[in-house]
């Protein structure tokens, strides 16, 4: 295990000092707020340092498929996602403290034990997505899902009003009834085990699929749909998505940000792992039609529900939900380049959107969409930044996320699911259509005198939400097709 203590020393170095702040009830957020921003840039730079070897091969005792110790493991794919989360928590923790500078402004109940809370839940979500990643047994992974939800349900109720309390409880409650479903399926996965594939019983997911023609098939049904239920309400899948669009409103811009640019990408790579077992089996074509048509019709009902929207953050919300079909999607086309490549894409995208939104929300003094006119006279510079991002997640080109949805087509097509693929044209169609709409209200109009030009500090909150559509840029026009090759 010793390989990847760096990887939680700093993010559990912080919390430790955040959490004696708060049992001190000492003021220090803003000391606070510099430690982590610097702290999880450094995190980033050993998580690259140590990961790397997993991407170039054997160097120094590790190989593509590193075992940690028993029931853990980092392969390739577990390690872009990795370092995927510690990026989006190094931007969201850098823009986080520019963002609640000016919050404080107009919120004089915004103090620094607020704050502390904040930091402290931050860290230790932060810690608990990346021990998802690192899960090779069902029954840590399912521990290391249920955690990211008690963490992250703080960051909803950040607010304390009576909004974010209902947020937070409809987050906790929908969320934990799917995770008792996921339970229930990982006891169904070794009770599949047990009786003919390996002797006592296996969680681990590598064993699982080493010996999956010869698991019980009643049982192993049962275990992936009741998995697949549990993940996919922690994904937002339709049904199953109620919760999502009101925890992304209610959270503060920052908490946001890392829930749909990290959190949505944990409860789909558990489902990416069970499913790579359910691939193994003889009779998986039921597994794989399974999860296709629940993603086409998750980022179809996404669409729809994209034409009327209220709040701003609620648009992003549903705008997410759709890109979970997109890449479930994936998961089903058995295309981890393609899944692995449209995480990144709209992890990035959607995170430089969500910081946006949140400063357009400050600025205008609402997150309703009938309130907020005009913006692109007022805020010219996030405003333009704010339009890429918009784009961005649409797909568009020339942004990365156009590249993994064209493959994302192109694969459908390839294996003869013209259906499949025709629904998925139509609802990015919708989807692009209506989110260019509502961008364009936000833009467009009049704008209030008083609010006709940018604090001095705009540029500052721009520098985070710019770098990463830079990012998304140079995927889309440079690297998207040689990080693809390179997957393969």
């Amino acid at each position: 295990m010793e390989p990847i203590i760096p990887l939680f020393s700093i993010p559990v170095a912080l919390s430790a000092l955040a959490a004696l702040l708060l049992i001190a009830r000492a003021r220090g957020a803003k000391v606070l707020g510099w430690l982590v921003l610097i702290g999880m840039w450094i995190n980033l730079i050993l998580a690259i340092k140590l990961l790397a070897p997993v991407f170039t091969g054997s160097v120094s005792g590790y190989d593509t498929n590193q075992v940690l110790a028993s029931g853990f493991k980092i392969d390739g794919p577990a390690a872009l996602f990795i370092l995927l989360t510690s990026l989006v928590s190094a931007t969201v923790l850098s823009h986080a403290r520019l963002f609640f500078r000016r919050e404080r402004e107009g919120n004089e109940e915004l103090d620094d034990s607020a704050l502390t809370v904040y930091y402290l839940f931050s860290l230790l979500f932060h810690i608990s997505m990346i021990a998802v990643f690192i899960c090779d047994n069902l029954g840590y992974l399912w521990i290391s899902i249920e955690a990211t939800t008690l963490m992250s349900a703080a960051l909803v109720y950040f607010n304390r009003d009576k909004h974010a309390l209902e947020a937070a409880w409809k987050y906790l409650i929908i969320c934990s009834v799917g995770i008792a479903f996921a339970l229930f399926g990982t006891v169904c996965f070794y009770i599949s085990s047990k009786y003919g594939a390996v002797p006592g019983g296996s969680l681990s997911l590598s064993q699982l699929a080493e010996v999956a023609p010869h698991l019980e098939p009643t049982y192993v049904r049962l275990a992936f749909i009741l998995c697949f239920l549990g993940y996919g309400t922690k994904a937002g899948l339709f049904p199953l998505h109620s919760w999502l669009p009101d925890a992304y409103s209610e959270a503060p811009a920052p908490a946001s940000a890392m829930i749909a640019g990290a959190l949505l990408n944990c409860a789909l790579f558990a489902i990416f792992r069970i499913y790579q077992v359910a691939y193994c089996l003889d009779n998986h074509a039921f597994y794989q039609e399974l999860v296709l048509w629940s993603g086409t019709i998750t980022v179809v009902a996404a669409s729809v529900f994209l034409v009327r929207q209220h709040g701003i953050k609620r648009l992003w919300g549903y705008s997410s939900i759709e890109n979970a079909g997109l890449l479930l999607v994936a998961i089903g086309l058995n295309s981890t380049p393609i899944f692995l490549l449209h995480a990144v894409n709209h992890s990035i995208a959607k995170v430089a959107l969500f910081l946006l939104s949140g400063d357009i929300i400050q600025h205008a003094g609402s997150k309703e969409l009938s309130q907020i006119k005009g913006i692109w006279t007022s805020m010219p510079v996030r405003s333009t930044l704010f339009a890429a991002a918009a784009i961005a997640v649409t797909g568009a080109p020339p942004f990365g996320a156009f590249i993994s949805e064209w493959l994302l087509l192109t694969g459908c097509v390839s294996q003869g699911r013209w259906l499949l693929a025709v629904l998925l044209v139509l609802a990015i169609s919708l989807a692009f259509i209506m989110i260019a709409f509502h961008t364009g209200r936000i833009l467009g109009g009049g704008a209030p005198k008083e609010k006709a030009t940018e604090p001095e500090h705009a540029g500052f909150n721009g520098i985070v939400p710019g770098a990463l559509l830079i990012a998304a840029l140079a995927l889309g026009i440079t690297t998207g097709p040689l990080v693809l090759g390179w997957l393969q």
